[in-house]
């Protein structure tokens, strides 16, 4: 059985209920001894996490281009949803995150059989978070009251706080389980790396912690005093951190309903709405798809753009007609583990009802948002045909995204982007392998991916026997 959405933190471990201020959570953390590690020249070193490699992020500028929400209306649903899932150990983690405001951050410590709870596992989501002193209050990233800004495309941390929400496990992981500046989607986070940017000529970066392999964590006051005190004056510190297991996968509520089925489809693309375009502005095209379903009572809108792409621009879509209102519908309807800062080389798929019934009542409604203040610059639909495939309902649909996207996690401006998903689609529901991109400046380097719509991504229980 689907977890419900806030308890979607693992699969499949469970316990009973556990009061987090009881006594037996009192030993939550396991002191361990904080050794400085030794000094590693490497400037353009990534992050070591795990088994893989995690690329060094840098905060891309946008950071004030987000906006904050009073997550008003929200408790109610998370409520509602925890009730659901009261039995599971997954339920102690999301009492204390759904029940803030949305834009809270919580930094306080679960018991250590909730953070045991945790799936253990390499295909989380990798996020790294910037660590400050108490003394920071630089105006760009900290409020007049003093409190830093939350829901920073980079997600930041007073150090102290972060340190002393960690819970060490069972087996060796420290997991924070609140909410990381506010995001409600940064919770059950396993820390995995712990890096030093010097700010010197000479750079460099210095690994304090790498799970499983080297350094430690502080986990005492005086530890993380003296962590605070000899790093956080001089240096740049940045914690890298692994989602749980489900957030490398995907996430869905249990679906039910009709299973109606896909009766035309077309593929569409225009550009973005600006006063003044740029050459690469210009060059620059979305394309999706507009399946119409039997029932005609609405159509939706297929399309594959940067992961939390909607979430973190806080669900302002260019096919809600409430796109421009301070809090739209589609924002609500997203559930905390939805709501996380967007990331621009992975992908994800959207499928969205919108309210028309056909193609030309969805070529009215491009129309009427047409413009440079608008939302689109040059709509048009560049293929339309009936859908052919034998399986073609709305459950078929939601499994075939999920096995593209299992299969193709990441988002790539040339080869793996909005276009070449929109191709691969239209060739699956239609037959036609000969239907090309919606724009030429992306055919060059298209390759057909239509046979991983039928395919999961391959997990360790599915290998061959030796």
């Amino acid at each position: 059985s689907v977890l419900p959405p806030v308890a979607a933190l693992s699969r499949s471990r469970s316990a009973p209920r556990t009061d987090h201020h009881s006594p037996e959570s009192d030993g939550r953390r396991r002191p361990v001894d904080f050794a400085d590690t030794s000094d590693e020249q490497k400037p353009d070193s990534p992050l070591l996490v795990g088994e893989g490699v995690v690329e060094e992020a840098a905060d891309d500028g946008h950071v004030d281009e987000v906006t904050d929400y009073d997550g008003e209306g929200e408790d109610d649903e998370a409520a509602e949803l925890l009730a659901e899932a009261a039995e599971s150990a997954e339920a102690l983690f999301l009492m204390r995150v759904s029940t803030q405001q949305s834009k809270d951050a919580l930094y306080e410590p679960i018991s250590t059989r909730a953070a045991d709870s945790v799936e253990a596992g390499s295909d989380g989501l990798i996020w790294h978070a910037q660590l400050v002193g108490e003394d920071y209050k630089h105006p760009k990233h900290v409020l007049p009251s003093g409190e830093l800004k939350p829901r920073r495309p980079m997600p930041q941390a007073r150090a102290s706080a972060f340190f002393d929400s960690l819970v060490h496990t069972q087996d060796g992981r420290f997991i924070f389980g609140g909410v990381l500046n506010g995001w409600p989607a940064l919770t059950s986070l396993e820390l995995r790396a712990i890096t030093v940017a010097r700010r010197t000529h000479l750079g460099g970066i210095k690994r304090l912690y790498d799970a499983g392999k080297a350094g430690a964590v502080p986990t005492t006051p005086e530890q993380i005093a003296t962590f605070v005190k000899k790093y956080l004056r001089k240096h740049s510190v940045r914690v890298t951190l692994r989602a749980p297991q489900w957030t490398g996968r995907g996430w869905s509520p249990d679906y039910g309903g009709r299973l109606a089925a896909a009766k035309l489809v077309h593929m569409f693309g225009h550009r973005y709405a600006k006063a003044k375009e740029s050459a690469a502005d210009r060059l620059t095209w979305h394309s999706g798809l507009l399946i119409e379903w039997e029932h005609t009572e609405h159509c939706s809108v297929v399309e594959l753009a940067w992961y939390n792409g909607l979430a973190g621009y806080g669900g302002k879509s260019n096919f809600a007609l409430d796109r421009d209102e301070a809090r739209p519908a589609l924002y609500d309807a997203f559930p905390p583990g939805l709501k996380g800062p967007w990331v621009n080389n992975r992908a994800e798929i959207r499928v969205l009802d919108i309210p028309v019934r056909n193609k030309e009542e969805f070529i009215t409604f491009l129309a009427k948002h047409t413009g440079p203040t608008k939302r689109f610059l040059e709509p048009s639909i560049s293929h339309s045909a009936k859908v052919v495939l034998s399986n073609g309902t709305q459950r078929d649909l939601f499994q075939y995204v999920l096995n593209y996207i299992s299969r193709n996690p990441g988002y790539a401006d040339a080869r793996s982007n909005c276009q070449t998903f929109s191709c691969d689609l239209y060739r699956l529901l239609t037959g036609n392998s000969k239907t090309e991109t919606f724009h030429p400046v992306c055919r060059p380097l298209y390759v057909c991916r239509t046979s991983d719509f039928l395919y999961p991504a391959a997990g360790p229980s599915d290998k061959a026997p030796a």
